[in-house]
């Protein structure tokens, strides 16, 4: 037999520490030795308890049990910060294992891209097709639209500066909302960028059931789930009680260990599925045993590690290690972990390394700035019992730390703050080399990482200076997105818990409140707005604070809100061309197009005052008649649109963004040469943009080149960024080549990948017409509208459906409908109604209609123009006459009932 290995040796001494957890131990052992379908078997454990009491030891012998038997297993614990990043881990730990997850590992590549080009790269890069549609769809978790405010408009925005490029941004931070406006209307679509879980947990699923096959069991094991349940609770929950995602494996088995019990509004109804576990601490006798497994039997010896224990585990094995120790009465809690009899040098580098929060080698160095070596030390560091860590991220446990924390801290301040001063250099140093304020990769998580160490360092040596500058970076962090804002807030509270700092302490556990409520928009919104209204922050901060609120509640729909924040903005900062801009944006994205333009033409004339007497910034100018060929183009005034897109190409050449708007307006007015030119280029700069592909694939289907406009769908797909999308392209191409039956089918295999998808029940409804089916149709659309009340090509395809079956009442009861989804705030559906209400002969209502519709767009000229022959053939019936002929010069009013993309089906999948 071969000779047990030291490491065989350690571990088979660590299984010593079960001492009365036998039963805990029998129970999961059991489980795994049946089978899924017995009626006794569970397929999560959810393990809560104090700090200490021996959570993540009893985890890490699980896991060794499951791996003994054969199981595929992942450990995750607080390190991720999100789902995509907790499936990340799972990817990599099966791939070493040899089971890689390759489908899932591609798509969170495609989701990690993404992040990093719609951060890195310019607004107007994250206009995509339709002012913002691709960088909104191509991140998930909200990381771009938090980014899209525009980091850069106020001073003061700190460490997540340079992680959202404040220049680049600046010319396009909007673009976003503009997206909302056109793209994004239905709710559905918006929580689909926002969240990614719909893409990556159905890929997830389907990978676990495919390595099921070859495993007798995958065991999921997620640690220190008091911090991660936030995010993790409800998604897990779905993922394996629910169909929302797909099927997970039967073979699968999670466990949750935390501080805290089971929230029973998610588990308390699977009593039959799930072991509920809660670990006390031991018991005296208990604690005996463990003691006489390790031979200590000195009675004054075992009273003392009992007293100075309280029987939790950790605690336990610290204090046996030290077996001599006579632990008086008075002696600190560091003494006992440490040993009194531990040699000076020991005992410092241990109390100097319980300043970080995470360890290695050079942070060892930095925080004890001793001679000697630093792999040395950091090796006996990492033996201690009270270290532990995964993944190259040793760390204090907590109990353990937070005493020592506490000597270091009122004992010796000096050497406090100077060694906290050590490590916040050290990884400002990092963070430079890892490209600082000129870097570009803006989704690095280690350059992340190193910004708010170096913050937390910072805090703990000068609470009073270094508290504003990491509040002021909130902002900023909360536009980020979820993850990063929980970094922010857990940064803030663990520098409060550490410090001593009453007013840390306070903002920290109220910004984890908020987001572990909430931490979609409208929970970072509320964040932010802590920021707006308590004392500390000063004016640029807090109108840091106001922009990300805004935005924030723009992101959530909430407009009147966001155009509330906008007019406090003024109030702080009179004349900034920004604000004036971004209220212009929230305009449009509730459709008042008239007060879009009145506020981009506000926003100009600040910006020429701005530049006192020197032509305005080329990027600042770009960006604003950018948004005002947007807005034209929304209006569905396209030659206009092309026009200003021009000018702002003009200022900003070659911007990919750009240039695809500029192509759906070309696209629009039925120039599709000039489209395919545009988006050449714009692909030429960027050959992965995902919207630039979708449009040219619609481009050249629309020129019968089918075979290339099937060559750039399979490019997006391989993109893996969202495949109803491009189903749903493949569908319409379908369709428009008049095979309609081929298009059913494939719009139902778009909802089927989504849903939420209504632009596809919108193409569905039309392909049913076509064969006939006026009841699917008529269904589909109503589907449509169930989700989007306000979704005015399918409400406008149900009025004309009516008018072809001759019920009048019912399709004037669609246009009344129409108008009161709008608000009042459109003119087209005014139009459309004036025009049906003068088809069936009702003239005066008629032109009432179109009074209205010129109240509203004063400045569109088709408008006026249709009004204007409405009123003609009033007049002439008026007067007993027929006017059988329009005027030479009144414009197709077919084309806003039929064809008008600007806000119709007519355009793509994207609602462009």
């Amino acid at each position: 037999m071969a000779r047990p290995s030291l490491q065989d040796l350690i571990r088979r001494r660590r299984q010593g520490a079960f001492v009365g957890r036998e039963q805990e131990i029998e129970l999961f052992a059991r489980n795994l030795d049946g089978a899924p379908s017995d009626p006794t078997h569970r397929f999560l454990f959810h393990v809560y308890g104090v700090g200490g009491v021996g959570k993540s030891t009893l985890v890490r012998e699980w896991e060794r049990l499951a791996v003994g038997r054969g199981a595929l297993t992942a450990y995750v614990d607080d390190s991720v910060h999100s789902v995509p990043e907790v499936m990340a881990v799972v990817a990599e730990q099966f791939a070493r294992q040899g089971r890689p997850l390759k489908a899932l590992e591609k798509r969170l590549e495609a989701h990690r891209r993404r992040v990093h080009e719609a951060l890195a790269a310019s607004g107007a890069d994250a206009g995509g097709g339709d002012g913002a549609e691709e960088g909104a769809s191509a991140v998930s978790s909200a990381v771009v639209r938090a980014g899209l405010v525009g980091v850069g408009m106020v001073p003061g925005v700190g460490a997540f500066a340079p992680v959202v490029d404040g220049e680049r941004l600046a010319r396009g931070a909007d673009r976003f909302a503009a997206s909302l406006s056109a793209r994004f209307r239905d709710q559905d679509d918006v929580r689909l960028v926002l969240d990614p879980l719909p893409a990556l947990s159905p890929v997830l699923l389907a990978e676990l059931g495919r390595v099921a096959e070859e495993v007798p069991w995958t065991a999921l094991f997620f640690d220190t789930y008091e911090n991660t349940a936030p995010f993790l609770d409800a998604w897990l929950r779905d993922l394996t009680t629910t169909d929302r995602y797909g099927q997970a494996p039967g073979n699968l088995v999670l466990t949750l260990a935390g501080r805290n019990r089971p929230d029973r509004s998610l588990w308390g109804g699977q009593t039959d599925l799930v072991a509920h576990l809660p670990l006390e601490p031991l018991t005296e006798n208990e604690t005996g045993r463990l003691l006489d497994a390790r031979g200590i039997h000195d009675e004054d010896a075992r009273r003392a590690v009992w007293e100075g224990s309280a029987g939790l585990p950790v605690l336990v094995t610290t204090l046996a290690d030290h077996p001599g120790d006579t632990v008086l009465a008075g002696a600190t809690a560091v003494d006992r972990f440490l040993g009194r009899d531990a040699p000076p040098g020991q005992r410092e580098a241990a109390l100097a390394c319980a300043l970080p929060r995470t360890l290695d080698e050079d942070v060892c160095a930095a925080a004890t700035e001793e001679p000697g070596d630093p792999a040395a030390l950091f090796a006996s560091l990492t033996a201690l019992p009270f270290v532990s860590g995964r993944e190259g991220a040793p760390r204090y446990h907590d109990v353990v730390r937070a005493p020592m924390l506490h000597l270091r801290r009122t004992t010796a301040p000096a050497r406090w703050r100077a060694a906290h001063l050590r490590l916040a250099a050290l990884h400002e140093r990092r963070y430079e080399e890892l490209g600082g304020a000129g870097g570009r990769d803006e989704a690095d998580p280690a350059r992340l990482h190193a910004r708010l160490e170096a913050a937390y360092h910072r805090l703990c040596a000068h609470p009073a200076t270094a508290l504003p500058e990491l509040l002021a970076e909130g902002a900023a962090a909360a536009r980020l997105g979820a993850a990063p804002a929980r970094r922010w807030a857990r940064t803030l509270a663990d520098a409060g818990r550490d410090n001593g700092d009453a007013a840390t302490r306070g903002w920290g556990a109220d910004c984890l409140a908020v987001l572990d409520e909430d931490d979609g928009p409208k929970g970072r919104a509320r964040l932010a707005g802590l920021l707006v209204d308590r004392p500390g922050l000063g004016e640029q901060a807090r109108a840091e604070a106001l922009y990300a609120r805004a935005a924030l509640h723009r992101e959530a729909g909430a407009l009147a809100k966001a155009l509330a924040d906008y007019d406090r903005l003024d109030a702080l900062r009179p004349g900034d061309w920004r604000t004036a801009m971004e209220r212009a944006v929230a305009h449009r994205q509730t459709g008042a197009y008239a007060a879009a333009l009145a506020h981009l033409d506000e926003a100009e004339s600040r910006l020429a005052a701005d530049a006192t007497g020197t032509e305005p910034d080329p990027a600042s100018l770009a960006r604003l008649v950018r948004e005002r060929g947007e807005t034209r183009r929304h209006l569905g005034q396209f030659e206009e649109a092309v026009t200003l897109l021009g000018r702002a190409l003009d200022l900003a050449p070659g911007d990919p963004g750009t240039l695809v708007s500029r192509a759906s307006a070309h696209l629009s007015l039925g120039r599709p040469e000039l489209a395919v030119a545009d988006l050449d280029q714009a692909l030429g700069a960027r050959p992965d943009h995902f919207w630039a592909l979708l449009k040219r694939a619609r481009t050249h289907d629309s020129l019968g080149d089918r075979e290339a406009a099937l060559a750039d769908l399979a490019r997006a797909a391989e993109l893996a960024q969202d495949p109803a999308l491009v189903i749903g392209e493949r569908a319409e191409i379908h369709r428009r080549a008049g095979e309609h039956t081929a298009a059913v089918v494939a719009f139902g295999e778009a909802i089927a990948a989504d849903p939420g998808y209504l632009w596809a029940y919108g193409g569905r409804a039309m392909a049913h017409h076509a064969l006939g089916d006026t009841a699917a149709a008529v269904a589909d659309l109503r589907h449509a509208l169930s989700g989007k009340p306000d979704y005015l090509w399918a409400r406008l395809r149900l009025a004309e459906i009516h008018h072809e079956q001759g019920s009048c009442e019912a399709e004037f009861a669609e246009y009344d409908e129409a108008v009161a989804a709008t608000g009042g705030r459109l003119a087209r559906p005014y139009v459309l109604r004036a025009q049906a209400r003068a088809a069936h002969g009702e003239h005066e209502r008629a032109v009432e209609d179109f009074d209205r519709a010129l109240r509203i767009e004063p400045g569109d000229e088709r408008v006026r123009e249709l009004a204007e022959e409405g009123a003609r053939v009033y007049v002439a019936a008026s007067a007993g006459e027929t006017a059988t002929e329009p005027a030479a010069e009144a414009p197709d009013a077919t084309s806003w009932r039929r064809s008008d993309s600007s806000w119709g089906h007519g355009g793509t999948s994207a609602g462009w």
